[in-house]
């Protein structure tokens, strides 16, 4: 079952009665805008129920679409035409569509290490062979990948594709610097590598700008960027978009799946069109950013404190992760165990590795606990490491 988003698991994100988790990288439900959100759903269903209940164009509900190209243009100066773009069911129904029309049981995918353990998953139902590329706090180390790229070639294979989340990433809470992004798109042109560039994060930010995106830097049309209202609104409306060559799009719009469906949940499209027409998204993002801000200080300061010499940790300027590293020979499946014989719960970081993982990493999430709680989570581990 799918962790991030196992309903009876997000009930109880916080952890069975007496426990506290830093598991669970899920919005807080206290910040959903349901009011908001059933308002414009009346206003749909008494103004044009023949459209937002019947099938939808394969591209997406056009309002939809206009919204998220002017909030592009608005916010990152990036103008995107119609045809680069399509709404989609949420960021891993996008990750499987583009497996599905892109890439073939057998190729090669490369991703970082770590990475988001799920996507892991979803790569591995479609038969691909996956090959880790290492970071630091700046990101994908641009040498590895292109040294494996390298590699690859002597022995007459390619990789199909790379997959990589940029900002604030899923479970490191890292970014890539900018530097590296356009020598990635170089390696990439070079090696004849698609891009997926999972963004959902990008809107979570907390301090400093965010890079450009590789979608934005991209001139030889290789980049498909996936975008999601989860993180930013609510994981239960499914819903979602990709920015893509218009050659791709075609090719995913005109796939059996997409024509087949109707196009992507056209009775929320239309609430998430009226909803963000009038202008409710941008202020309950700054919300977000006020709410989880303040909670990845209370964790980035509780570290400080309470954690022993030799323990490191990102400090990541949005998102919802921090990325913890144990001291040798600590191991991360034996804290883990020790912390829920003290009533805390985090997650290890051998999931999030495509291959041999190191077994010294923890990921601690922040947006579902509560300050006081996540101050003392941090004081139980502290006293756990020591």
């Amino acid at each position: 079952m799918n962790q991030e988003y196992d309903p009876l698991a997000s009930v109880q994100a916080a952890g069975p009665p007496g426990t506290i988790s830093l598991v669970y990288g899920l919005p807080d439900p206290a910040t959903f805008p349901a009011d908001d959100l059933r308002r414009a759903v009346d206003q749909v269903l008494r103004e044009r129920p023949y459209l937002a209940l019947q099938y939808g164009p394969e591209q997406g509900y056009g309002p939809l679409i206009d919204y998220l190209r002017a909030k592009l243009a608005r916010e990152e100066g990036l103008v995107v035409e119609r045809p680069y773009i399509m709404i989609t069911g949420g960021s891993a129904q996008t990750l499987d569509h583009i497996c599905s029309i892109f890439t073939r049981p057998g190729d090669l995918v490369l991703v970082e290490a770590p990475t988001y353990h799920e996507s892991l998953m979803l790569l591995r139902d479609h038969g691909l062979r996956l090959l880790q590329v290492p970071m630091d706090e700046d990101g994908l180390l641009v040498e590895a990948l292109a040294e494996r790229l390298e590699k690859l070639a002597y022995r007459g294979e390619r990789a199909r594709m790379l997959y990589l989340i940029p900002n604030f990433q899923n479970p490191s809470g890292t970014t890539l610097a900018l530097d590296r992004r356009r020598e990635v798109l170089s390696l990439a042109e070079r090696y004849d590598l698609l891009i997926v560039e999972d963004d959902v994060y990008r809107d979570l930010l907390y301090e400093g700008q965010v890079p450009p995106s590789f979608f934005a830097l991209d001139s030889r049309r290789r980049v498909l960027r996936i975008g999601s209202f989860s993180k930013i609104l609510a994981p239960g409306l499914r819903m979602g978009w990709l920015l893509a060559p218009a050659g791709m799009i075609e090719r995913l719009i005109g796939s059996g799946y997409r024509c087949m469906g109707g196009g992507a949940n056209p009775l929320v499209a239309n609430m998430l069109a009226v909803y963000c027409q009038q202008g409710l998204l941008e202020p309950h993002i700054q919300h977000l950013r006020s709410v989880y801000s303040e909670r990845r200080d209370a964790m980035l300061a509780a570290l400080e404190a309470h954690m022993p010499s030799g323990v490191s940790w990102t400090r990541p300027k949005g998102g919802v992760f921090v990325w913890l590293t144990l001291p040798s020979p600590r191991r991360a499946t034996e804290v883990v165990q020790q912390a829920r014989q003290a009533n805390l719960m985090v997650l290890g970081g051998d999931p999030f590795f495509a291959e041999v993982p190191t077994g010294q990493h923890l990921r601690l999430a922040f947006s579902y606990v509560t300050p006081p709680k996540i101050r003392e989570g941090i004081e139980i581990l502290g006293r756990i490491l020591s």
